[in-house]
């Protein structure tokens, strides 16, 4: 017992060594354009954001607060991914570990996309720490079902889901592999606990007309189902562990082929995510693009039976020390190539960006910067610059949290450099700024912007008539000043069901001479005309989109369904 204790000192100190490293690599590798993103949230503190939940952004601003630079919004990443590979440690039921303990060090660090969450400061960061403590808990929870038990579940769930939604489907898949959790009432004390605690978030969900569920659930436009979207997941899940992916799914396989209901509950939970994770986002991938982050979770049950099973075959064992090893090398040279651009083969979007955001800043004299259809871009040049900054965002791109916050009011009649990464940009942008190879931005000064994305435009009626020339539409102005109609112009946006813009109809409002302005905090209703009702044809949704002064028209109206009209 004692040399056992001996030997997890050496695990602890392998930890700090761990966490130093990773500090260090925060500290001098620049941000990723995710990261400036987060950082954007964490300068106005809320309980949700558009695109996640909010704790990432508290991170990262008690990380600033402290440090006001890159390793401020990555302080606290390199020690919860200490602190989850220490979890994963005392996870793992098996006197022998401490025979192999190396092999556990060498094989945690080796984990390829794993890893880089121990110095970004990403919304997974926090996600893999709290699914650990999670696994934790739920395994004391099955033993004795103490105070301490309930507590740790209870808050390990919230946080959790207050890291990322996908926390939810871990946890389902946790507590679906032991059907009798829902038997014990000290359970659901748990689970009431857990919600109190999630309650902020949830108040914030319903006083945003619940915009992130929307978004994340039926907001995202995607593409029909090409045989790349599945092929690149499968992929995808085969380069998230790095070299060992033969053995870690070698062992998945292995625990699964016994009878799953005679394994005690903890085996059946990792069986259980593991699959149900892996499924889920395999389906997914049938309906979008899926992201190499997202089963990410299933590393965590995945490195715990991947290491049981080496302690009982040699062979095995002997394969993961070298594909391990290998998995190291090519970490250790990819994390060196993050902070040298000069000596990567491919750029990578940590290159350069103080280089661009200075030449920016000096070329528009420091005023504030208008970005068009880049809310990464526009984070990127707020952390290094610290001037104010908006994303104007078009229908042709997406919504996030520009859409929602109170950005665009600190631009509003201000003088601006509006910038535009479109290649047909006219001759007034003539300020030419290249972030990359191959990729261009150019910007003009405007001396009074103005731009009303907050407009609200709703169609009268639950859907659209396809064979209708005219529409009735509520148009809202939330805005404190007057909106003049004569720099509106009105679009309809014929959607196919995925949400893509099949075509645009012209419409043309009906208004009578005297009414040239929106009043501040006003409603009207318009009754407009349509160019051709033909080009209903061409999809089963509608929305209205607005430009205003001539910028690319918006995300203004709620989307309705196209009623097609009976053929003559």
């Amino acid at each position: 017992m004692e040399v056992n204790k001996q030997k997890e000192q050496l695990l602890l100190i392998f930890l700090c060594g761990l966490t130093l490293i990773n500090l260090i690599q925060g500290g001098v590798t620049q941000l990723i354009f995710d990261e400036a993103y987060y950082w954007y949230f964490s300068q106005n503190l809320s309980w949700g954001y558009f695109d996640h939940p909010p704790m990432v952004a508290f991170l990262a601003a008690a990380g600033t607060a402290l440090f006001d630079n890159e390793l401020g919004v990555r302080l606290f990443a390199p020690f919860l991914f200490s602190g989850t590979v220490y979890l994963l440690w005392k996870l793992i039921e098996d006197e022998r570990k401490y025979e192999h303990i190396h092999l556990f060090m060498l094989f945690s660090a080796s984990v390829a996309l794993f890893n880089a969450y121990g110095f970004f400061m990403l919304p997974d960061t926090p996600l893999l720490f709290f699914g650990a403590l999670f696994l934790y808990a739920f395994r004391r929870f099955t033993k004795r079902a103490d105070i301490p038990a309930i507590l740790l579940l209870a808050i390990s769930m919230a946080a959790m889901m207050y890291s990322k939604y996908h926390a939810f489907l871990f946890i389902v898949f946790v507590l679906l592999s032991y059907p009798a959790i829902f038997l014990k009432y000290r359970f659901w004390v748990a689970l009431a606990l857990s919600l109190i605690c999630y309650l902020p978030h949830l108040f914030w969900l319903f006083d945003s007309d619940f915009v992130s569920l929307q978004y994340h659930l039926s907001g995202r436009a995607n593409s029909y189902w090409r045989p790349s979207f599945t092929l690149n997941y499968l992929l995808n899940v085969l380069i998230v562990p790095g070299f060992s992916f033969p053995l870690i799914y070698l062992a998945l396989y292995r625990f699964s082929r016994y009878d799953i209901l005679r394994k005690n509950s903890f085996d059946r939970a990792l069986v259980v995510v593991s699959w149900g994770i892996i499924g889920f986002f395999l389906l997914s991938s049938f309906n979008r693009k899926t992201q190499a982050q997202w089963p990410l979770l299933t590393m965590l049950p995945l490195v715990i039976l991947t290491f049981r099973y080496c302690l009982e075959h040699g062979t095995f064992r002997t394969w993961l020390r070298r594909t391990s090893t290998a998995s190291l090398v090519v970490i250790g040279v990819a994390r060196i190539i993050l902070v040298f651009d000069e000596i990567s083969p491919i750029p990578y979007e940590s290159h350069g960006n103080k280089a661009w955001t200075r030449a920016m800043y000096e070329k528009t004299e420091g005023i504030p910067v208008v970005f068009e259809d880049s809310y990464r871009v526009a984070s990127m040049y707020g952390f290094y610059t610290r001037v104010p900054v908006f994303s104007l965002n078009s229908v042709e791109h997406r919504q996030n949290q520009y859409d929602i916050d109170r950005s665009e009011s600190l631009v509003q009649h201000q003088k601006v450099a509006y910038f535009s990464s479109r290649k047909d940009a006219d001759s007034a942008f003539g300020i030419n700024i290249s972030r990359r190879k191959g990729s261009l931005w150019k910007g003009k000064i405007v001396e009074d912007f103005r731009s009303f994305r907050k407009l609200g435009c709703s169609v009268y009626g639950s859907s659209v008539n396809s064979r209708s020339d005219s529409l009735t539409l509520m148009l809202t102005n939330p805005y404190t000043e007057g909106v003049p109609f004569e720099k509106l112009k009105f679009y309809g946006l014929v959607l196919n069901e995925k949400k893509r813009i099949t075509d645009t109809v012209n419409i043309y409002p009906r208004l009578t001479e005297s009414v040239k302005t929106l009043s501040p905090r006003s409603s009207i209703e318009l009754r407009v005309g349509l160019d051709s009702i033909h080009k209903f044809d061409n999809g089963t949704l509608f929305r209205i989109s607005i430009s205003e002064y001539g910028w690319p028209s918006g995300f203004q109206g709620s989307v309705v369904p196209i009623e097609q009209a009976p053929s003559e």
